[in-house]
């Protein structure tokens, strides 16, 4: 039985899904096996919302984020360099999971996408774990999650590296 509160309906479609694969109408955002597939990491976006999702490969997350994209931090791209990455974090209390994704642009042969999470509480990293090489899933450059930020009306300013409403 799914008890949340609000979205309700969001949260118990995806709990039941299997391990790193987004509910059905969801986009991808990062996802990946962790520590030799024996973890996985799982970020969806479905319209308006956004979900971290982290525990035991096949099992129920041991943690389920569900978050208003205004809600979540995100850094795009900025442009240069030879690396694409964007990071983006959810927030639960006093402790902020940093999800990142990047690649090689100018990698010889096929990029390799690489990803992972940050775990912190304030200044303390809790735990940081690296996607297992060649598994990560995303939605591509850039990540949805910057669409739906703009659709929800935030505004990406470069200089100031800072959305605003």
């Amino acid at each position: 039985m799914c008890k949340f509160v609000k979205p309700t309906a969001f949260l118990c479609a995806t709990l039941a899904i299997p391990a790193y694969a987004c509910p059905d109408g969801a986009t991808p955002l990062v996802s990946c096996p962790l520590q030799d597939g024996t973890k996985y990491l799982q970020t969806c976006l479905l319209g308006d919302h956004a979900t971290y999702a982290f525990g035991a490969t096949g099992q129920l997350p041991d943690l389920h984020l569900a978050r208003p994209v205004a809600d979540v931090e995100m850094t795009p791209w900025p442009g240069i360099g030879r690396y694409i990455w964007e990071d983006f974090t959810f927030t639960n209390g006093a402790t902020s999971y940093h999800v990142s994704y990047g690649f090689d642009r100018m990698a010889e042969g096929e990029a390799q996408m690489s990803g992972g999470v940050v775990v912190e509480q304030g200044d303390n990293v809790l735990a940081e774990l690296h996607c297992d090489l060649g598994h990560v899933t995303t939605s591509g450059y850039p990540l949805s999650l910057y669409e739906a930020k703009e659709a929800a009306g935030q505004v990406y300013s470069l200089e100031t590296q800072t959305w605003s409403e």
